[in-house]
């Protein structure tokens, strides 16, 4: 009897933390511009480890001289984050981005954001913005504005 009743509350105890993320409200809500040849950008926003956000971005810009126009999810060609919307978060703004720091073992912290998504933060600190494999470019152009949600 006291082991049924050990697993009963240990499923109800999963139930209500299942309950507790789906039910979720937003609390906070930030649009930014992020500038393709500008590098690492502060987006006014501090989260808080274990916290819920959620990334939106639309717009396009250009990596280079006789690049197509992309979106933020990047141009794909090479690796991942080629002209990809990236995040870090941090206290302090990331080192610059290169051809080596797209690579996760030079920099772990990184995050692809692409179009968006919902995210849990794994750290405290600000939250910052990026065009893939580029810090403040000279050939880079155009923009991508970001709605960034955070929960509670």
């Amino acid at each position: 009897m006291k082991k049924n009743l050990g697993i009963f509350l240990f499923f109800l105890l999963l139930f209500g933390c299942c309950l507790k993320a789906a039910a979720q409200t937003p609390v906070k809500s930030k649009r930014v511009k992020i500038y393709a040849e500008k590098g690492w950008q502060d987006s006014g926003i501090e989260l808080k480890i274990t916290q819920f956000y959620e990334i939106r971005a639309w717009g396009s810009w250009v990596s280079g001289y006789e690049v197509p126009l992309q979106g933020p999810e990047g141009a794909g060609f090479g690796n991942l984050f080629n002209g990809a919307l990236l995040g870090w978060i941090a206290e302090e703004k990331p080192a610059k981005l290169g051809y080596d720091s797209v690579k996760r073992d030079v920099i772990p912290n990184i995050i692809y954001f692409g179009r968006g998504g919902r995210y849990k933060s794994g750290s405290n600190g600000k939250l910052w913005f990026s065009m893939g494999e580029w810090s403040g470019c000279k050939e880079c152009s155009g923009e991508i504005e970001v709605l960034i949600i955070i929960y509670e």
